[in-house]
Formats: C-alpha cells, sequence, structure tokens
C-alpha cells in the first residue's frame, strides 16, 4: 500500500458514507504509542474518496483495487 494506490473500504456497514466508492490514498503515517510500543502502534492511511471527503482509516479497513505504476 503506498500514496496514489486506488483502494476500497471493507467495512461497509461501518463506514456506509464509503461503500461502493473508490478513493486515492495521500497519505500514509506510522505511529507508535510511546508509553506503550510493544503492543500500540499501527498504520494510519489518509483517503480522498470520490464523493470528494477525505478520511483518515486503519490500513486493515481498505482493500487495494489498483497499483500505482512507479515508473
Amino acid at each position: 500500500m503506498k500514496v496514489g494506490d486506488v483502494v476500497r473500504c471493507v467495512w461497509p456497514d461501518s463506514f456506509s458514507d464509503y461503500e461502493g466508492q473508490s478513493g486515492i490514498i495521500l497519505e500514509i503515517n506510522q505511529w507508535v504509542d510511546k508509553g506503550a510500543p510493544d503492543r500500540n502502534f499501527g498504520i494510519d492511511v489518509k483517503v480522498l474518496w470520490s464523493n470528494g471527503k477525505v478520511e483518515s482509516f486503519d490500513d486493515s479497513e481498505l482493500d487495494i483495487i489498483e497499483v500505482v505504476d512507479e515508473d
């Protein structure tokens, strides 16, 4: 998963605003809780959706549907 990839939300019941829409990854941020780095960490992915909204998701909530060519 990288900036520019096209994704869809894999949890449509939780995020019904994004059901059936595609989005483009704008930013990927890895984070670690300094107080508990061994168990509290993750990846936030900022997505621009086809409805114009920008929202952050956990990487497990997204599925890549088109990979951007790096050439």
